[in-house]
């Protein structure tokens, strides 16, 4: 082996001309190899891209890996080069990338390191499995070097001894959950465009040809489905359902976790106000169609435990899961969510909290905290929670009592109690209105009134539910 070859026989990249007086100076011992970067797997990827007949191939590689996956600078710059070619519709083979390296002045180990990657024996003779291990085996390096680099970061906080210890939990938390993201997905960082305007066009296809978008889950009823674009609940939204107290809140969202569940999704929902028990009964009413008052009453219990009996294995055999510890901080729902999430791979999965301002109350109780900012911190940690997952998450909030202050008391926005950075962070954001909580001669008794008030991709609107709250049931209004 010569000193201007690596192993295999592969050219080393060139390097600029150094002066003369630098370059007649002793020369320094050559840098250790770093184990966490495998430049064997990424010249054999690299070299599988500039191959005719290897597009099916690519199209994996492309949806694995992203450029600051790789390891080598030079390996960042031809990978993001071949994206860039690829974007603007142009070949990508060998020719194609050494005249792009040329013009744009893309340093990418010079002509002949890129003559000798496309035509290495070691590498051209790769088999498909080969080169799809060697794509895994830079995205797991390329996450391992992230995660360390995010300890190293959250050593260095601790050793200052200024940073609270769940602060330094949750940093280390969201280093993981970020981790695991990353694993999945070769979208780690900045990407063109057309990347999602592909996602999009596809989705336009699909339904032009009739075929069902599967990018929500329903939220058990018809018209309000209409409402939030047809979709229902959306992946990756956070959903806050806020009214006065014994509006109904509760029973609502009980009815979303169920729909969800019959639509196949693993249901998580946090109790924090509730007990577990409390919650199974509501959902227990609500599936039965039974009133809740019936669990006390010995007497009307046997004319009803068919109903009782049948609603409860029903429920048995969906994947619902109810979280009754009081007192949960943001970084115990992240982390447990997290955890539920991988004990549910493969499931879509939807998460209920009730209620968001009860995740924020033991961090408010702490001298000096601002209630506004500690509410801001949760309805920004549940919106992080519901892009990391993909999944709905669907918060419920109290109302202030400025309602019961005015002649139309309907919920707005302003209501919402620190409810600046919960505007901004929900998605959608949905009032609960009974019109007979406040007027005993209403037109419209048995009807809650859901005032869909922000929706960030859609319209604005009420849809009209008859309700049964002492059987938690809700059904669409028929006008």
């Amino acid at each position: 082996m010569t000193a201007t070859t690596a192993p295999f026989g592969f050219p080393r990249p060139q390097q600029p001309q150094l002066p003369a007086e630098v370059a007649n100076e002793a020369v320094a011992a050559p840098p250790s190899i770093d184990p966490l970067v495998s430049q064997i797997s990424e010249r054999t990827v690299l070299c599988s891209l500039m191959q005719d007949g290897r597009e099916d191939l690519s199209g994996q590689i492309a949806a694995t890996l992203n450029a600051q996956d790789f390891g080598e600078e030079i390996h960042v710059n031809l990978f993001r080069l071949w994206q860039q070619l690829g974007q603007s519709g142009q070949a990508r083979d060998l020719a194609a990338l050494v005249d792009a390296s040329r013009t744009h002045n893309v340093f990418t180990g010079g002509e002949d390191y890129l003559i000798n990657l496309a035509t290495n024996p070691t590498y051209l003779t790769a088999s498909v499995e080969a080169i799809q291990a060697a794509a895994t085996r830079i995205k797991d390096l390329s996450v391992t070097r992230t995660v360390l680099a995010s300890a190293k970061l959250v050593v260095e906080k601790a050793a200052l001894g200024q940073t609270s210890v769940e602060a330094l939990t949750t940093m280390l938390e969201d280093a993981a959950g970020n981790a695991r993201t990353s694993a999945k997905s070769s979208r780690t960082g900045p990407e063109h465009v057309v990347g999602f305007i592909s996602v999009v066009l596809e989705q336009i296809e699909q339904r032009l040809e009739g075929k069902e978008v599967d990018s929500g889950v329903t939220t058990g009823f018809p018209s309000l489905d209409r409402l939030l674009g047809g979709y229902g609940m959306v992946d990756e939204d956070l959903i806050v359902l806020a009214a006065r107290p014994s509006m109904g809140k509760t029973a609502m969202e009980v009815n979303f976790m169920l729909a969800a569940a019959e639509a196949g999704r693993a249901a998580l929902l946090y109790s924090m106000e509730m007990r577990g028990t409390s919650m199974a009964k509501r959902m227990i009413s609500r599936a039965g169609r039974v009133p809740g008052s019936i669990f006390n009453s010995s007497e009307q219990l046997p004319d009803r435990l068919e109903s009782i009996y049948e609603a409860a294995q029903k429920l048995g055999n969906q994947h619902i899961y109810i979280d009754e510890s009081p007192g949960l901080s943001l970084a115990e729902i992240r982390t447990r969510s997290r955890i539920f999430a991988a004990q549910n791979a493969g499931k879509r999965l939807i998460i209920g909290v009730d209620y968001l301002q009860l995740i924020a109350a033991g961090a408010a109780a702490k001298p000096g905290a601002d209630a506004r900012v500690v509410v801001g911190d949760a309805s920004k940690g549940l919106k992080q929670l519901a892009r990391e997952l993909k999944c709905p998450v669907v918060a419920l909030a109290q109302l202030s009592r400025t309602v019961e202050q005015r002649a139309n008391k309907r919920p707005m926005m302003s209501d919402l109690k620190e409810s600046g950075q919960i505007e901004q962070d929900a998605d959608v954001i949905m009032f609960l209105y009974r019109d007979e909580a406040y007027n005993p001669e209403t037109t419209e008794p048995g009807i809650t009134e859901v005032i869909v008030a922000k929706q960030r991709e859609g319209a604005t609107g009420t849809v009209k539910l008859a309700h049964q709250l002492a059987s938690s049931l809700y059904e669409d209004h028929l006008q």
